[in-house]
This record gives structure tokens, C-alpha cells and sequence, in this order.
């Protein structure tokens, strides 16, 4: 019978072949490791998906071209470089970016380490200048059941929902009316230059007018900046359910009613910002008044800053699938696997070994009847 033994070059080879096998079964093994609140932010990224399908297809149903360079996908979302409800100079890259059904992860994530429930009271400050930022904002709170107070600075800057018949109020109106949303701006400001649409054109004033009228949407319309900055404040008062607080206060973009000015934005940083009611801002715009109320603030306004961030898959190429990527899931090397395949290539070796041993050990145990004579 054969014996394996470590001076035979049978075993020898044996031992490479199994310590191969069981390296490639170690190296091709791997487990899938779930993100935290990974149901949450596949759901909010189907969401999402959901809505920019649904806003193509009304977009193609109503005839409004898409932008077939700037917008390759034809999700209109991205608008046009100039309207008469266009502000000031938007970032391309930066709308470009927020369309990508994974950004409602973020979102998620970020609300959830904060703490944030189904039913908890959610104050929002949006603009039109980034609609796929709006949207992944919106799918992420339906798919955590908050309860928002929205007030929109309707005007654009270019490239975002700055067309005057396909507002982010006639987008939200067509989300609310498919049944995918059902909640909506209780709000709308003319937003741009102190929040009174200063520098638009009478047409384009009269087009933000036509949207909130065609969408049933109230006007927040002061004489100045600070009133619409009390103004919101108020709104928001209005808005909160009797016996409860604020749970968070989210900003889009930089409508000046809510960071007070574009020195203030730059100075703002993204995501939540816990000592915000320490610093000094002037003038304060509703954010800050929020913070020294003592309402967590969390802030965007760059979506390609969290794209990186959060290692969600580049949009500039094809379109993301939902609830695809790091942020989500990561496939790392079975542990448990590769120990099992150590485990036994060790075991095949001390086998070998002690088999060898004993071979020695009856060879000298072997007596030779002419020396015993």
C-alpha cells in the first residue's frame, strides 16, 4: 500500500496539487456584505428610478424637446442654458451628476444616522436648479415615510428645471398626479436675487406666477429679502403639527431666503452642520434661524461632491441601475471559506508528516534475527 511520505515525490506533488486547489477555492469564494440600511436605500434608489422615468415619459407625452448633448439620457431634467426664469450661471457637471437614482442613498444614510423616524416632521428648502438633487431628496423621504414641510425658490439657474412651461412645480404636480408622491411645496418663492426674482423679466416673472397658479401652489412674495425670510419662517410655523418639532432642516442649492447670501453658502458646509448656530452669518437666512432653534441642519449643494463620497457609480456614461454598488453592498473574500481551506491543507501536511514518522519509527523498530544471534 502506498504510504505518502515528505521524501516521496508523489506526495510532494499531491501537496502542491491540493494547496493549489484549495487557493483557488479561497481566492474565487466570497461573500456579499450588506451597507447599513441597505433595504432603505435600494428602495429610495428604485424610487428615484421610478420618478425619472415617469417625468420622461410625460415629458415625450407633452412634447418638450430634451437636450440631446447635455442630456444624452433624455431624463429632462437637465434644462436649457437660458430662459426668462433662468437666474444665474448653474453647474452643468453638477446637474449632470445629480441624475443617478443612487443619490436617494445618500439621503437615506444621512437621515438615518440622525436619527430620523417615519412620521417625524421634516422642514425643506428647495429650489429649481438641481431637479435630480430634488428628486433623490424626495424619493429618500417617501421611502422613510417623514413628514416634510417643502418651500421652493421656483427660478433656475441653467440647466435646471428652468423652462418655463416644465417648472419644478409642474414636475412635482406630474409625480403627485401619477401617484408616486403624495406630498408636494405647500410654497413656492420667485427665488434669484433676493429671493424676488430681481433681474428676471416681467414674462419671466409672469411665467413663475403662472406656475404656482397652475399648481395651486401659495406664494411667499415679501418687499424685500428679510421678509421673505420672516416670511418663510412663518410658513414653516404654519406648517409644523401642533405639539412637535422640527426633526431635521434640509437645503437644496442656494436659495438666498435660506442661506442669507452666496458669501454665507460658500461658507456653509455640506451635509449636517451641529455648530452652525455658533457662527456668524449676515445677513441669516431661514437656515439659521433654524440652527439657533436648535433644528439639526443638513445642507447640499454640490451632488457631485457626495457622488465621489459615497463611491456611487459616474452617471456620465450610462445610467446607473438602482441599488448597484459600494454604497450599497461590497463583495469581499469568504473568511470562513478561506480558513476551512488552510484548516485542511495544514491537517494534509501533519498527515504527511506523521506518516512519514512512523515509517521511521518501524524501520527502526526492525530487528535484524543475525545481529540478535
Amino acid at each position: 500500500m502506498y504510504r505518502p511520505s515528505l521524501k516521496s515525490g508523489w506526495s510532494l506533488i499531491l501537496l502542491f496539487a491540493l494547496s493549489l486547489i484549495l487557493f483557488l477555492i479561497a481566492h474565487f469564494s466570497y461573500v456579499t456584505i450588506k451597507a447599513d440600511y441597505y433595504e432603505q436605500k435600494v428602495e429610495a434608489a428604485q424610487i428615484m428610478s421610478a420618478f425619472i422615468d415617469s417625468l420622461k415619459a410625460e415629458q415625450q407625452r407633452l412634447g418638450i424637446p430634451f437636450d440631446p448633448i447635455n442630456d444624452p439620457f433624455q431624463t429632462g431634467l437637465i434644462g436649457i442654458a437660458r430662459s426668462t426664469i433662468t437666474t444665474d450661471r448653474g453647474l452643468l457637471s453638477d446637474k449632470q451628476a445629480a441624475i443617478n437614482p443612487n443619490l436617494a442613498a445618500v439621503f437615506v444614510e444621512e437621515f438615518s444616522r440622525q436619527g430620523l423616524k417615519a412620521g417625524d416632521p421634516v422642514a425643506v428648502a428647495i429650489t429649481g436648479s438641481n431637479p435630480g438633487a430634488n428628486l433623490a431628496l424626495y424619493a429618500a423621504l417617501k421611502t422613510m415615510k417623514l413628514e416634510p414641510a417643502i418651500i421652493v425658490a421656483l427660478s433656475s439657474a441653467s440647466y435646471g428645471a428652468n423652462r418655463e412651461e416644465y417648472t419644478w412645480l409642474d414636475m412635482e404636480a406630474i409625480l403627485k398626479k401619477k401617484g408616486l408622491i403624495d406630498f408636494s411645496s405647500q410654497y413656492a418663492s420667485l427665488g434669484g436675487k433676493d429671493d424676488l426674482g430681481i433681474g428676471l423679466s416681467d414674462p419671466g416673472i409672469k411665467a413663475l406666477f403662472d406656475a404656482m397658479s397652475r399648481t395651486g401652489t401659495a406664494q411667499l412674495i415679501g418687499a424685500t429679502l428679510a421678509d421673505n425670510v420672516k416670511a418663510r419662517e412663518s410658513a414653516y410655523n404654519q406648517l409644523l403639527p401642533e405639539g412637535q418639532r422640527y426633526r431635521l432642516f434640509v437645503n437644496i442649492g442656494r436659495g438666498l431666503a435660506n442661506v442669507g447670501s452666496i458669501p454665507n453658502a460658500n461658507q456653509i458646509r455640506e451635509g449636517l452642520n451641529p455648530k452652525l448656530a455658533e457662527e456668524q452669518f449676515d445677513p441669516e437666512g431661514v437656515m439659521m434661524v433654524m440652527a439657533r432653534e436648535g433644528v439639526p441642519v443638513f445642507s447640499m449643494q454640490h451632488p457631485r461632491r457626495w457622488i465621489r463620497r459615497y463611491k456611487l457609480e459616474d452617471a456620465s456614461e450610462h445610467m446607473p441601475e438602482p441599488g448597484v454598488g459600494p454604497a450599497f453592498s461590497q463583495k469581499k473574500h469568504n473568511v470562513t471559506v478561506a480558513s476551512i481551506c488552510l484548516a485542511l491543507l495544514v491537517a494534509a501536511i501533519v498527515a504527511v508528516i506523521v506518516l512519514d514518522r512512523h515509517d521511521r519509527n518501524f524501520m527502526a523498530n526492525i530487528v535484524d534475527p543475525d545481529e540478535e544471534l
